[in-house]
């Protein structure tokens, strides 16, 4: 199995106070792993239910993972010839259009090579009478919040079926509404399954320390900590809130382009404790590790109780916003010049 705490840091804190997940927090951990292919989840949650000795998990996967075989079976099967697989672009750009999923798939691979770019593989109805006008609802509330819609609704061009693939054309999401009665039994709406979970766990970190999302490498500052998580917990049991894996957060800062500390909800498993690195000649980095040791302090001390030179945050936001601004109209001259020269057919060295 891979591992499930891809933050090492928190790694090391759980180490450091002996805490460990149950297999049932694992299986949750490893189904939304970010990152991994689906085949590799899988395989994991395979191996996860061989080892366990908790009967209702073991169960719970292995309709997981019967549902997830026959998804991906019916979602290859166009025997009817009702069904057009499209390929498109992740900006929803139709880029091909296939009787058959192997085709698309190569056609896919190929132009993501090309383009450098991920694809993913809509399968749309083709809509010949009146019958097909009625379709599955792919827009489901969540009962638990007391929102639900009706399970059919009127066609509105909403594929019935897609998957995701990397850069060579692995799938990373299956996602299907064409099995209804199968997609019951695994729905992540019940309280009781694996798959969205909601875990409660420590989080020893603080206000203002600085942060690295391992998503994709985006860099926050903390803007609450170990006190305001354990109150976040006790709320939840004492108000009896529904909760699930989107709950396990906590809010962070970032810095936009335009200057502006705009804040975000982050699993605290995805996040290192890091400071940006220092890059010679690149005052744009600079001003960035500025901006959030300022952010960082003002932070810190706020949370206890205290106010810390607001006027720095203010200034070194606005200087990385000035920094942003020239790097922008510098990549924007440097695109057109390479525009202009392979117009004219010459190379660039």
């Amino acid at each position: 199995m891979f591992e499930i705490v891809p933050s090492q840091w928190m790694k090391k804190c759980f180490e450091e106070i002996d805490f460990a997940f149950t297999d049932f927090q694992k299986a949750t951990l490893v189904w939304n792993a970010p990152g991994k292919l689906r085949k590799e989840i899988l395989d994991a949650l395979e191996d996860l239910s061989k080892e366990t000795g908790n009967q209702n998990l073991k169960r719970q996967i292995n309709e997981r993972l019967d549902y997830e075989k026959k998804a991906l079976k019916i979602f290859i099967y166009n025997q009817s010839g009702k069904y057009v697989y499209v390929v498109e672009n992740m900006e929803y750009e139709s880029c091909g259009f296939f009787v058959d999923y192997d085709r698309a798939l190569k056609y896919a691979k190929k132009y993501m090579q090309t383009y450098e770019l991920k694809c993913r593989i809509n399968k749309q109805l083709i809509v010949a009478n009146d019958e097909d006008e009625i379709v599955r609802n792919p827009w489901r509330g969540n009962p638990n919040l007391g929102f639900e819609n009706e399970e059919y609704c009127a066609y509105n061009g909403d594929a019935v079926a897609s998957v995701t693939l990397n850069m060579y054309g692995e799938i990373e999401r299956v996602c299907s509404y064409e099995l209804p009665e199968e997609e019951k039994i695994v729905d992540g709406y019940k309280v009781g399954r694996f798959e969205y979970h909601f875990i409660k766990m420590p989080c020893p970190l603080q206000a203002g320390t600085p942060v690295k999302d391992i998503r994709d490498g985006s860099y926050y500052i903390l803007g609450e900590g170990e006190e305001e998580w354990n109150r976040y917990l006790e709320r939840i049991e004492e108000k009896k809130w529904y909760v699930d894996f989107s709950d396990i957060q906590m809010m962070c800062y970032g810095l936009t382009e335009s200057g502006i500390w705009s804040h975000e909800h982050i699993n605290p498993l995805y996040i290192e404790v890091e400071f940006p690195t220092y890059i010679e000649d690149d005052p744009k980095r600079q001003a960035l590790r500025y901006a959030m040791e300022a952010m960082g302090d003002y932070l810190s001390h706020k949370s206890n109780g205290k106010e810390f030179c607001p006027d720095l945050v203010l200034k070194y936001a606005r200087k990385y916003a000035g920094r942003s601004q020239k790097a922008r109209r510098y990549y924007a001259v440097d695109v057109r010049i390479k525009r202009n020269f392979i117009e004219y057919g010459d190379c660039i060295l």
